[in-house]
């Protein structure tokens, strides 16, 4: 018996925590959301133990949570969505190992490939056509499983009464070139995410180049051999909890009132431009016409859409043309960090396909897929190109369309495609 027990002791610790947690329910209620979105250094500050079982039975815990949730009757069906887990639990994909396994872990890195999002059916009904009674049967496998047999004797047959169906994607996520040592290849993970992690709004932020943070269960799969039978190397995937964005757009960024009151002071402030001005790349001294310049980039101007539906750009691209070390790579690096979705690029090392788009072989869905590249991972932020001379003359005609029409149209294999990409260029180079 003490399991029992122990499950009913963690749900009456679950709904103390959520006791002291009604300020987050009451906003998730307000704006008409299931999900509640739970920082874990507060379920750890309430209970050491609660937070010590979730790092090892994360799956267990979560469901407590949310039946503690279901029985405080606030929200029905709420979905509990993790935080900053501890350092501890985060890890590089490639030093994922069979210990992590069923665990909690967090990881980052860049999409790569996204697939389309379609329902997958979690739980199904049947009823046995002798006696009637009805069967339930989840669904894990990829395989549809149907009742094996029924109480009265019956085996197959069953009829499908009903089906429950959730929204599922799979991600394909790469480590982060940063977090590499020398000539390491960068590991690629599946992630699995469901319900509300593809909403569209959410879905807008996994596309492929977009850096997101997973928080979520390693899982292992089986693959079949082609005599049906199973290997006995498994794969890893990770059943995401969480996502979360790391690159935030211009209209995602959260203003306090705090932020809201410094900003208003520093609008009142006369000299507000060399203040904006001195504070790009403080660490290099002079060009202060350039950095006012850089300035106004950032800002951008307005796009206007006239009556007959020609587009002028509100971007700005400025090049700039100097000797070998007067600090041009240095201050595209600056701007290629502060900017949202900056992207740093070198001329030498760059094809036109990488700074447009290509079209990749598609594993999954058996066709052709697009992959985004610079200008159009870019879009609404900063590309910065490096040593922009060195660049193939073809491959730098490629960017022209994306320059100036702010598209990059891709017509290839079975794909005609147009893209968004209304990205400001900074570009360097030495002169002849």
């Amino acid at each position: 018996m003490p399991e029992k027990r122990d499950t009913e002791e963690r749900l009456a610790e679950a709904k103390g925590f959520f006791g002291t947690y009604r300020k987050e329910i009451g906003k998730s209620i307000r704006e008409d959301k299931r999900v509640i979105s739970v920082d874990f250094n507060d379920l750890s500050a309430f209970s050491h133990q609660l937070a010590e079982d979730m790092l090892n039975s994360p799956e267990e815990i979560i469901r407590i949570l949310e039946a503690a949730l279901d029985d405080l009757g606030l929200i029905k069906n709420a979905r509990v969505r993790f935080l900053n887990i501890p350092e501890t639990q985060h890890s590089k994909i490639g030093h994922l190992r069979a210990k992590h396994l069923d665990k909690f872990i967090s990881i980052e890195g860049i999409v790569r490939q996204a697939s389309e999002v379609r329902p997958q059916v979690v739980n199904a009904k049947f009823e046995c056509p002798s006696c009637g009674t009805i069967i339930s049967v989840l669904q894990i496998e990829k395989k549809f499983r149907e009742p094996s047999r029924c109480s009265c004797g019956r085996r197959g047959q069953f009829r499908l009464i009903s089906k429950e169906m959730i929204d599922a994607q799979r991600l394909v996520i790469e480590e982060s070139p940063e977090s590499l040592m020398g000539g390491e290849q960068p590991r690629r993970m599946a992630i699995f995410i469901k319900e509300d992690l593809v909403e569209p709004k959410m879905e807008e932020k996994t596309t492929p180049g977009s850096r997101v943070r997973v928080i979520g269960v390693l899982k292992e799969v089986p693959r079949p051999l082609p005599t049906g039978s199973i290997e006995t190397r498994f794969d890893l995937v990770i059943e995401a909890n969480n996502l979360i964005p790391l690159e935030e757009t211009y209209d995602e960024v959260k203003i306090s009132e705090e932020d809201e009151r410094q900003i208003l002071e520093l609008a009142a402030d006369p000299k507000v431009f060399d203040k904006l001005a001195a504070s790009i790349a403080p660490s290099i001294w002079g060009y202060e016409e350039i950095k006012k310049a850089l300035v106004l980039q950032m800002f951008g101007g307005v796009r206007k859409v006239a009556r007959d539906r020609s587009v002028k750009r509100g971007d700005i691209h400025i090049f700039l043309i100097g000797d070998p070390g007067v600090a041009k790579s240095i201050t595209l690096k600056f701007i290629a960090d502060m900017a949202p979705k900056g992207r740093y690029v070198v001329g030498k090392a760059a094809s036109g396909a990488g700074m447009t788009a290509t079209v990749v072989k598609d594993e999954f869905m058996r066709g052709w897929a697009l992959e985004a590249g610079a200008m159009v991972l870019g879009n609404k932020g900063f590309v910065c190109i490096d040593e922009i001379e060195k660049m193939d003359p073809n491959d730098r005609s490629a960017m022209h369309e994306a320059l100036e029409q702010q598209t990059v149209t891709i017509s290839k294999a079975s794909i005609q495609a147009t893209l968004q990409a209304q990205t400001s260029v900074l570009a360097a180079g030495n002169p002849k």
